[in-house]
């Protein structure tokens, strides 16, 4: 074969080689425009800013498609994880669910190295869940029927039926409900857990007579409260914020309000792990933080984003210093490790 030949098959070879590697840096390229992180997320209103603040931004700033499906189904998930078929990439979930499917296999573990959780609370932290926003479960009431300098400040005035008398709602579930027996029954923040079980029917057994309406919605409480079918209820802090907002006569006291969040986490066999934890980073940000606390009443999980927000919505999502150091965070392995027993017993009681 004569050198000119040789040298023009080298030539050729050269230029399919360099087709072939844009054909591939055009692929990959193509792949991440294309790659789609599923996100599961509790939708409504509480969807949609969190669309505006953390899930628009953050395609633009990585260049994926974020796709939402609403709203958790948690018998789904484990049903995708133990068939090997995932769907779902990341998803919002009670944190003590997050405590109970990490110890069943069904969540992967999160990146820490990827999820800084400077500025979340310790207590809201595990190894499959970290808080994405926090809410109160408070003492909620009707500004018709007390004053702004007369209404119940603690839980021991909430179960004091003769200076604050009127009917009650109480949440239908043990969690949160036992706390605020003990609380009005005189127990410390500090000590509440272990919670003394006993002790709080006991004190739950003062107040069943007054309890017109035990709440299963985060709706209802608002909803009893403005239409004067109850005077007090506990009561989820941003549904009354929010219906106070809009002209209900409805208000809170946060002080002995017992936090709770909504978790990030992942499902075990994520097709999208690794972009999963840089979400869950990315919405942790202070910025993306502040920017969904400033429209919706879920207080930041990330401290650092308080300083973005005006003093007026610190104070309103229960975040000023003083407010802060009135709540307590609820033990979310304490109910992880008792739920079900304490659960059985508390329906049953409802139903005696």
């Amino acid at each position: 074969m004569s050198s000119k030949k040789i040298g023009l098959g080298i030539v050729l070879l050269l230029l399919f080689l360099s087709v072939m590697g844009c054909g591939k840096n055009d692929t990959k390229k193509s792949n991440r425009n294309n790659e789609e992180l599923v996100v599961v997320d509790w939708g409504g209103p509480y969807t949609e800013v969190h669309k505006k603040a953390s899930f628009v931004p953050f395609e633009k700033e990585y260049g994926v498609k974020v796709t939402v499906v609403t709203p958790p189904d948690t018998g789904k998930l484990k049903a995708m994880v133990e068939s090997g078929n995932v769907e779902w990439d990341v998803v919002s979930v009670g944190n003590d669910f997050a405590i109970r499917a990490g110890r069943e296999g069904i969540l992967e573990r999160l990146d820490f190295d990827v999820i800084s959780t400077e500025g979340l609370p310790e207590e809201l932290v595990n190894d499959y869940a970290v808080p994405e926003n926090l809410f109160s479960t408070v003492i909620a009431f009707n500004t018709d029927d007390f004053s702004a300098d007369k209404y119940p400040r603690t839980w021991a005035d909430f179960w004091d039926t003769e200076n604050f008398p009127g009917p009650r709602s109480l949440y239908s579930s043990p969690m949160w409900t036992l706390e605020s027996a003990l609380l009005a029954d005189g127990v410390e923040p500090e000590d509440l857990y272990p919670l003394d079980v006993d002790r709080a029917f006991v004190k739950l057994d003062e107040i069943r007579d007054h309890v017109k309406v035990w709440w299963t919605a985060g709706a209802q409480p608002p909803d009893l409260l403005s239409t004067n079918e109850v005077s007090l209820a506990s009561a989820w802090s941003g549904r009354i914020t929010e219906a106070n907002a809009e002209g209900a006569p409805v208000d809170l006291d946060f002080n002995q309000g017992i936090i709770f969040t909504n978790s990030w986490a992942v499902p075990k066999g994520s097709p999208n792990k690794e972009l999963a934890m840089k979400f869950i980073a990315f919405t942790l940000e202070p910025e993306q933080q502040a920017a969904l606390s400033a429209v919706y009443d879920n207080a930041p999980a990330n401290s650092h984003a308080l300083p973005l927000l005006s003093d007026e919505a610190v104070n309103r999502l229960g975040q000023s210093p003083d407010k802060q150091g009135q709540q307590v965070i609820i033990n979310s392995e304490w109910w992880v490790d008792n739920f079900d027993e304490v659960d059985e017993r508390f329906q049953q009681w409802l139903l005696e």
